[in-house]
């Protein structure tokens, strides 16, 4: 199936498209969904709910691209189906944060709202959002989610939210020209020493064999990115490293994430990385790899079309791009760090704790979004796919495999609630045939990044399944500064003799309650950071 925009949003059947910060419910993921693959292709409402009874359902969320009339064709086919009175109200994104705000404040939240902010634990605690542990098994999609998952979304034990799909595997992962090792008879690297070597001879050695000295081992940009953590032994986000007094600790001030910098910095003295590097933004960076300049970079199967592939295989028509397995880590673990698993969230208003039939319905309007349609499914025979899109030639047309869905005009039912099918695992997500997935190297290089997630196991991050107030508010406000200093080392502008100094600065700005509270939730809740 190829596919159409008639607007700029990207659409169901296209690639995954996983934000944190965004819940746009006009961008659609293809990989983002909720039942098995063999899942009956129709949604259907819970089990105690006979849709005899009417309900106002009030609704919101943020929303990228152009909003839909709230009184839209796709609100009336919600209405039908579900016997409601469904009143959305779709914010542009750059404004949800300023609305939550002051709609909490006025005690006006609605039924359900699509939810990322920071206060989410006082408010729960408060009363605020309905406790949805009883609801769980009767609707397919929920189900489905992991326990780790739930984890996230719960206060004292129980679940407040209803967690957006995003995938476990699938992170940006180190990637290298496979077409070059080959030319320069090299293999795949299997530890730093090996991954080292490999990008000097990329500098060195002309392997795109134009007879100029312009290519450099690894691409590299600000804030120490990609941070070529080969494992969740190294990984700077990873909380997986121990401190003395046994309590788990954030890679990025780790002995571990020391010797990565080190490395990079041997290779910076090298000149295998570009010499402007900390001062180049991920698009150039980017730009850069996919020019043809780099041996080394990373992808994530999703999210990134087919031009940057194109552009590369017209430049280099050899070129192919594997994943670099990761490496064995000295205490014998092996595997990259997973996402979270979900990226932002519903919840529902606290009030609705006596009025069960209407918290069924508006799960059941939520659960026909999220069921899961698998890739080669997304046509219009399909009734749900049919249905969520609006009907064929009325909310889209499909013509000779090639769908066309006008967003932003209220034709699309799916444009008013949720976007992402809940997956009933990330490879049924079946990313590299996905039918934005167009070209050959992109297609090649997707499934490879498949296949070595697939083949190699993944560490959940427990900091993903713990609440710190700490953790929230300051984590990443100490990474940046932190960063700085260990640029300054990898320029040979500061020593790595004071390593301990600026990871003693971390700790002295918020880094030790941070840690505590961190490992008390951990124990609280019998979490630990574990492979899968």
């Amino acid at each position: 199936m190829k596919i159409k925009k008639w607007t700029g949003l990207a659409i169901a059947g296209s690639l995954l498209v996983v934000s944190a910060c965004s819940n746009s419910a006009g961008t659609e993921s293809s990989s983002s969904p909720t039942a098995s693959p063999s899942a009956s292709p129709t949604a259907s409402a819970a089990p105690k709910d006979d849709l005899t009874k009417k309900f106002t359902v009030t609704f919101m969320q943020s929303q990228g691209g152009v909003i839909p009339p709230a009184d839209g064709v796709g609100v009336k086919m919600i209405n039908e189906k579900f016997n409601v009175d469904y009143k959305p109200v779709l914010v542009p994104s750059g404004e949800y944060g300023a609305k939550v705000s002051t709609t909490i404040a006025a005690g006006d939240m609605p039924d359900l709202m699509g939810w990322s902010g920071t206060n989410f634990v006082a408010l729960a605690k408060q009363g605020a959002f309905l406790p949805l542990d009883e609801f769980i098994n009767e609707f397919p999609s929920l189900k489905m989610v992991p326990s780790y998952v739930w984890d996230g979304v719960k206060v004292d034990g129980k679940i407040y939210g209803i967690p957006r799909y995003f995938p476990v595997q699938y992170g940006n992962t180190p990637i290298i020209r496979q077409d070059w090792l080959d030319k320069l008879g090299l293999k795949m690297p299997t530890n730093y020493e090996e991954l080292k070597a490999v990008a000097l001879a990329f500098t060195t050695k002309d392997p795109d064999g134009n007879g100029k000295n312009d290519t450099y081992g690894m691409i590299l940009q600000t804030g120490i990115a990609p941070n070529y953590g080969m494992g969740a032994y190294w990984k700077p986000d990873a909380w997986y490293q121990k401190n003395k007094e046994g309590q788990v600790i954030p890679n990025i001030i780790s002995d571990a994430n020391k010797q990565v910098a080190m490395f990079l910095a041997d290779l910076h003295k090298a000149g295998a990385l570009p010499p402007d590097w900390a001062t180049t933004n991920a698009t150039n960076a980017r730009n850069s790899f996919y020019a043809g300049k780099g041996g080394i970079y990373q992808q994530q199967p999703y999210d990134q079309g087919p031009s940057a592939f194109k552009s590369l295989r017209e430049l280099q028509p050899e070129a192919k791009l594997v994943a670099i397995p990761p490496f064995k880590a000295p205490d014998g673990s092996q595997g990259y760090m997973g996402q979270p698993g979900w990226s932002g969230m519903y919840v529902l208003n606290g009030k609705l704790k006596d009025d069960k039939a209407k918290v069924r319905r508006i799960l059941s309007i939520l659960e026909n979004f999220r069921t899961f349609i698998p890739v080669d499914q997304r046509n219009p025979s399909n009734k749900l796919f049919d249905w969520n899109y609006g009907g064929l030639n009325a909310g889209y047309k499909f013509d000779n495999n090639l769908l066309t869905v006008e967003y932003g005009k209220g034709l699309v039912p799916i444009e008013y609630m949720e976007n992402r099918m809940w997956a009933p695992n990330d490879e049924a997500n079946d990313v590299s045939r996905v039918p934005t997935v167009t070209d050959p190297l992109q297609k090649s290089t997707f499934a490879s990044l498949e296949q070595m997630h697939k083949d190699t196991k993944i560490y959940l991050n427990p900091v993903n399944r713990v609440y710190s107030e700490t953790f929230t508010a300051k984590f990443w406000a100490l990474v940046s500064p932190f960063d700085a200093e260990v640029t300054k080392m990898i320029y040979g502008q500061r020593s790595f003799d004071d390593w301990d100094k600026i990871v003693a600065e971390f700790l002295a700005n918020g880094g030790t309650q941070m840690i505590k509270e961190v490992n008390d939730e951990m124990k609280k809740n019998n979490i630990v950071g574990e492979f899968q």
